[in-house]
């Protein structure tokens, strides 16, 4: 499953421009008052403006080379506080064989950086805001897992490893639908999963307006 594109909403445009552009120094374009767009990798992320009483927040996974996951590392905890699960700022998953970092921008999105290793992506370089290679997961919150898995797989999508009724990745390993029931508690932070607007063009699918 690529993702081609994906719209997330927010009430903080600016700063979280000159996040994305100053902080971590990636490509930010068509810049106005009423969006912008980032490049990460493959994919382009458009934020566009909202007026709600809560700050829309959202989790989102980019992918990195398979064998850089050290230097990733390095490169993030230079530049945002790294946030932590206990004494770890890092995970492994065997079930996926993955390394996985998370941090949150202003506005609370729950960025991850993941190496996934059963992909052959290998970089010969050191890591760069360049090297990210396509926005790889994007997590859809619902009141009803199950009912959301079904309607997935009705458009073409398939499970993913385990599914229970508070979880369910779905897709596969290079882009990955993570549906979680509302008010679950996001890995490696302390937010409740909330539904807020969000839309998604998937190559060979098309465009999904969620929320």
């Amino acid at each position: 499953m690529m993702i081609e594109e994906l719209q997330l909403y927010t009430t903080r445009l600016e700063d979280l421009k000159h996040f994305y552009r100053d902080t971590l120094g990636m490509e930010v374009s068509n810049v106005t008052d009423q969006a912008f767009n980032l490049q990460v990798g493959g994919t382009k992320m458009i934020f566009k403006p909202c007026e709600t009483d809560r700050e829309p927040f959202y989790h989102v996974a980019w992918s990195i080379p398979t064998n850089r996951f050290k230097e990733a590392k390095q490169w993030a905890a230079s530049r945002v506080v790294l946030s932590r699960e206990g004494d770890r700022d890092e995970t492994y998953s065997a079930n996926w064989n993955s390394h996985s970092l998370y941090f949150e921008d202003p506005a609370g999105n729950i960025i991850e950086l993941i190496a996934h290793h059963r992909i052959q992506n290998e970089s010969d370089h050191n890591f760069s805001a360049n090297d990210i290679i396509q926005v790889c997961e994007i997590g859809l919150v619902t009141e009803d897992v199950l009912s959301t898995v079904n309607e997935l797989q009705r458009i073409g999508l398939t499970r993913w490893g385990e599914v229970s009724d508070t979880f369910a990745p779905v897709g596969d390993v290079h882009g990955l639908f993570i549906v979680v029931k509302k008010d679950r508690t996001w890995f490696f932070s302390k937010q409740k999963a909330e539904i807020y607007p969000l839309e998604v063009s998937i190559r060979d699918v098309g465009r999904l307006r969620i929320g």
